[in-house]
């Protein structure tokens, strides 16, 4: 009878252990989705699409054994924040493993979004040239408001399907390591974007990510050529800066 007691209690705490493994694991799971422009993608400075920042957070993650599943399929070079938004509207389907999974549903499912997007509007009103001349631009400061309006609309979206973490880049200035000249002619416009774009986050309850200073601080992080999109090391640099806020906002809980 004793030995049968026995028995019966170690079948409960082995199950009792299990259940709480099982339990510990499903919780640290996540289910990442990398959404947004270039460098979602991952374009390097040769028009090639290679590791984006999203590859290097979705190695971190399998590292710890909490991947559950990631993407950056959804993530197009050229994307400002109308075609994602547009996309969302759609309901866009992309295949994985053969299988089909629209964006509405993975974001339902997403335990972490990752979102980089709005340079192309940025870039794409100031044309940037090799001679640029900011006061050819009177209305750049406008125009940055109505870009960022944009990402409000979108951002808005994403947190409608998303309960879950949202991080949100910020802008780097890419002339840094091409010209010290064009680099501070452009700078103001890159702080005045990011501002607006660190309010935004806090609206929505998403995550900033900062990178501004990093880029600014390490010229191998960009080409040296007019070219927006950083080096290998540079989307190294992204890739850390959300693992670093994904350490202390999900895994340290």
């Amino acid at each position: 009878m004793k030995r049968r007691y026995k028995l019966l209690i170690g079948f409960v705490v082995t199950g009792i252990i299990l259940i709480t493994i099982f339990l510990l694991t499903r919780d640290r799971s996540i289910y990442y989705l990398s959404l947004g422009d270039s460098l979602a993608a991952g374009q390097t400075p040769n028009n090639t699409i290679e590791e984006s920042y999203g590859d290097y957070v979705s190695e971190y993650l399998k590292d710890k054994e909490v991947l559950e599943f990631y993407t950056k399929k959804f993530a197009k070079s050229g994307y400002r924040s109308i075609d994602l938004l547009n996309d969302l509207e759609s309901n866009k389907k992309i295949k994985v493993d053969g299988k089909e999974i629209t964006i509405k549903h993975a974001l339902i499912k997403a335990d972490l979004v990752t979102v980089s997007i709005g340079s192309n509007d940025l870039f794409y009103k100031l044309n940037i040239r090799t001679e640029f001349d900011l006061s050819e631009f009177d209305d750049i400061y406008t125009y940055v408001d109505e870009s960022i309006s944009d990402v409000d609309k979108l951002l808005y979206e994403l947190r409608k399907s998303c309960k879950e973490q949202i991080m949100v880049f910020g802008f780097y200035n890419p002339f840094t390591n091409f010209s010290s000249t064009l680099a501070d002619v452009v700078e103001p416009v890159i702080v005045y974007a990011n501002d607006k774009m660190r309010s935004l986050t806090k609206k929505y309850d998403m995550t900033y990510v900062d990178i501004h200073d990093t880029f600014l601080a390490n010229n191998e992080y960009l080409p040296s050529k007019l070219e927006i999109h950083p080096t290998k090391d540079g989307y190294k640099a992204m890739g850390r800066a959300v693992i670093d806020l994904i350490d202390e906002k999900m895994l340290a809980k």
